[in-house]
């Protein structure tokens, strides 16, 4: 295997674990917790598919990832409807396009189909990942939606700019762009690559979520619940952490690159939006090293 097959497979590894963290929590026994994502289940494999009549096995699964990477599992699971409500209010907005860099097995464009006619989805990832995914919804789905556009790009080697080439992407349409779980595996340049395409290609009022870390996660400098543990692990699947931002810097580096901050937030703000079960307990924590912000092309 080599380089960039390696890397294709640490990328795909990385959208398995978190499908499967996905595919766990939709099956909470608390309607108030449960994982909004039914379609998650599809993309991991049968054999490790929880049981829907099994709600131990959901439980066990759980405390058994928190042992090993403290806060994932209730970061997954907060991250999944933090991003669902976002959206959702695009949608409910007027929001007629939405783009999803770094598609991965992300559900959105099939699950949210009903919510409004017209809106379409632009899905942008390796070819690879895409291919495997096409085959996978086509499966669970009898065929692939008319509502979705796949674009198949090598972030390392294309620019972003091939999108305005390869779909019937609108530069004059006001987008809502997710970018979710990738920044702090870019450097610098990247990630205002990625920014920079936004903000010129996109008009003003467009919106883009997306999750980051703060720069003393990923030096080492900083101490965060689950941090080390989430480090060690990253570092061990071969996609160390490469970029973060400092806390209390993010409205000043969006301003900076075309956007206004619009909403920012972190573990404690995720938790008590989504982790309260039914009997107003906390169900878990969430990383301490979370932070998820929209922002508004300017």
């Amino acid at each position: 295997m080599n380089s960039y097959e390696q890397s294709i497979q640490r990328l795909k590894n990385s959208a398995l674990g978190a499908a499967t963290v996905r595919a766990f929590a939709a099956l909470d026994p608390d309607e108030k917790i449960r994982n909004p994502d039914s379609l998650a289940r599809e993309f991991i494999d049968p054999n490790f598919r929880p049981d829907p009549d099994d709600p131990e096995k959901v439980a066990a699964f759980r405390q058994q990832l928190e042992q090993m990477l403290p806060g994932a599992y209730h970061f997954q699971n907060s991250r999944t409807k933090h991003i669902d409500a976002l959206m959702k209010k695009a949608i409910a907005d007027g929001f007629r396009q939405i783009v999803i860099l770094g598609a991965g097995f992300d559900s959105r464009a099939y699950r949210f189909a009903s919510l409004a006619a017209g809106v379409r989805f632009i899905e942008v990832d390796l070819p690879p990942l895409q291919m495997d995914k096409k085959a996978t919804v086509a499966a669970a789905l009898g065929k692939l939606p008319a509502n979705v556009s796949y674009v198949p790009l090598d972030f390392n080697s294309q620019p972003l700019e091939d999108i305005l080439k390869a779909a019937d992407y609108d530069a004059q349409q006001q987008t809502f762009f997710n970018w979710e779980g990738v920044s702090y595996y870019l450097n610098a340049g990247g990630v205002d690559a990625t920014l920079d395409f936004v903000a010129r290609h996109s008009p003003a009022g467009s919106r883009i979520v997306f999750d980051y870390m703060p720069q003393s996660m990923v030096d080492g400098s900083g101490e965060f619940y689950g941090g080390a543990e989430s480090r060690r692990h990253m570092a061990g699947m071969g996609e160390p952490l490469t970029f973060g931002i400092p806390d209390g810097e993010i409205g000043n580096f969006l301003a900076a690159r075309g956007f206004e901050l619009q909403s920012s937030v972190g573990p404690a703000e995720l938790e008590q939006a989504y982790l309260l079960q039914s009997d107003g307990q906390l169900q878990g924590r969430v990383s301490g090293y979370v932070r998820m912000v929209e922002a508004r092309v300017v």
